[in-house]
């Protein structure tokens, strides 16, 4: 019972917290943020305590994270897990409070408006198109290894090394990002706040079409992050911008994404021969659990309601969230900045030096001697850890709350000039909560991805159609005589 009066006691003070913030603010949009880092930090912890205080019961009510037991190593309530509950405790803390000092100042004064900004839609396509044909020149020989292979797509291209394969990941991203901005701006062009559009009626079926063809490819090739991550920043745009209420237009929005999310779930473990013939549940015979604990958990649990919640509780609640766990059972010891190292040693091209240091998140699986045929992930805080112990945790929390907060007071009251610092006010905040499932499941070398992923590319794409948008509309204001 100590676990859950720790989340208790955590849970009540970050939403007191969250609430407080808001309301000095006006700004929404960090409880759509802080509601992201608790899901990724604490949300497992709640099914987690009640199944090993039920004996692993909860594989009835469609828990399945087992897998990640044999895997990893046991999950169990012992002194350790208590230790690393109160450390991403400390962590959501200090990251509250480092926000609340940038934000204390702040008063809630009605927004500074300026003429909305004109966009040229033409722009979000021309990014897209040339994106996802390089996407797709680049994993095409990869894509046909696997279906030769009878592999499953995704599985294959994960595990598989291939040139390109950076550049093949943000190719993704870029179609994903101009597409559903895009698609945002014109659906709250009327009456819009920051960005507009005149004319250019065809975006209105172009965009979700696009969109429903690109989600088929991202479902072949199993992806959801790029789709999932454009997905909170266009919603977190689409408010911002939106003058009046438009629930029908986001309902449609939503729809167009979330399906196609939804499916690719269920289909990328597949293989092209299965999925051809809608084989949905593959032909792989799995063994049972030999871990003591859990050798009474079925692998594949019978019934509706483990159906259901197996649907609805995702594993990646839970691989994150032992990180810390994990460091502490298996007495990993800190590596004094070794993620800094990375990200020196990163700047280099790989033609110029191929091998490179490991992050934080290579150090913790060697060290705790996890299973290398599994992708893993590690919390940030835990990230931290290993780079400087309880003081680098605790650094590496204030350094985020504070450029949170930073990033709040700018948005408060934007600049009008110049044109980029004025788009970065306006998107600086809906890029940092975007890119918080990625941030928040990773080690402190994800900042150098979310200076270009979360910020220069989302901005990048919008500044581009402003521009277009400026030259567009120079063209046809009429010529005096």
């Amino acid at each position: 019972m100590i676990s859950y009066l720790i989340l208790i006691a955590i849970t009540a003070s970050l939403a007191w917290a969250t609430v407080r913030v808001v309301k000095r603010t006006g700004q929404w949009t960090f409880a759509v943020g802080m509601a992201v880092l608790y899901a990724w930090t604490f949300l497992g912890a709640w099914f987690f305590i009640g199944d090993a205080l039920s004996g692993y019961q909860g594989y009835r009510i469609g828990l399945n994270y087992y897998y990640l037991m044999e895997k990893m190593f046991p999950f169990e309530l012992d002194p350790n897990y208590h230790i690393a509950l109160l450390g991403y405790s400390a962590y959501a803390a200090l990251v509250m409070g480092g926000v609340w000092v940038m934000v204390r100042r702040i008063h809630p004064v009605k927004t500074r408006t300026f003429p909305a900004r004109t966009v040229d839609h033409r722009a979000f396509f021309l990014v897209a198109l040339v994106a996802a044909l390089g996407s797709f020149a680049i994993i095409r020989p990869v894509i046909m290894d696997a279906v030769a292979a009878k592999l499953s797509i995704y599985q294959y291209t994960r595990h598989a090394e291939y040139t390109g394969a950076s550049i093949h990941g943000l190719c993704n991203e870029l179609v994903c990002l101009a597409l559903l901005l895009g698609w945002v701006i014109h659906l709250t062009g009327r009456n819009a706040r920051f960005f507009t559009a005149v004319g250019q009626r065809w975006a209105g079926w172009a965009y979700p079409a696009a969109l429903l063809v690109f989600s088929f490819y991202l479902m072949l090739l199993g992806n959801r992050h790029e789709l999932f991550m454009a997905l909170i920043l266009g919603s977190l745009v689409f408010f911002a911008n939106a003058g009046i209420p438009r629930g029908r237009q986001f309902s449609l929005y939503l729809a167009v994404v979330l399906v196609p999310l939804m499916v690719t779930g269920k289909v990328r473990n597949l293989t092209w021969q299965e999925m051809s013939v809608l084989d949905l549940e593959g032909n792989q015979q799995i063994p049972p659990f030999t871990l003591p604990i859990i050798q009474h958990v079925p692998r594949q649990p019978k019934g509706i309601l483990p159906a259901l919640g197996e649907r609805v509780i995702s594993n990646e609640f839970f691989c994150a969230h032992f990180s810390l766990y994990g460091i502490l059972r298996k007495d990993v010891r800190p590596e004094p900045f070794i993620s800094a190292q990375y990200i020196a040693a990163s700047m280099v091209p790989r033609l110029l030096q191929e091998k490179r240091p490991p992050t934080a998140y290579d150090y913790y699986a060697e060290q705790a001697r996890l299973m290398p045929d599994q992708g893993y992930t590690i919390h940030q805080a835990a990230g931290w850890y290993i780079n400087g112990g309880w003081g680098g945790l605790a650094i590496g929390a204030l350094l985020l709350g504070l450029f949170w907060g930073w990033l709040m007071r700018l948005r408060a009251v934007p600049p009008s000039l110049p044109l980029v610092w004025h788009v970065f006010a306006i998107m600086g905040t809906s890029c940092l909560v975007a890119f918080m499932p990625i941030l928040i499941r990773d080690g402190p070398e994800i900042v150098k991805a979310l200076v270009f992923e979360g910020f220069a590319m989302p901005i990048g794409i919008v500044l581009l159609a402003v521009f277009m948008g400026r030259k567009r509309t120079r063209r046809k204001l009429p010529v005096a005589a």
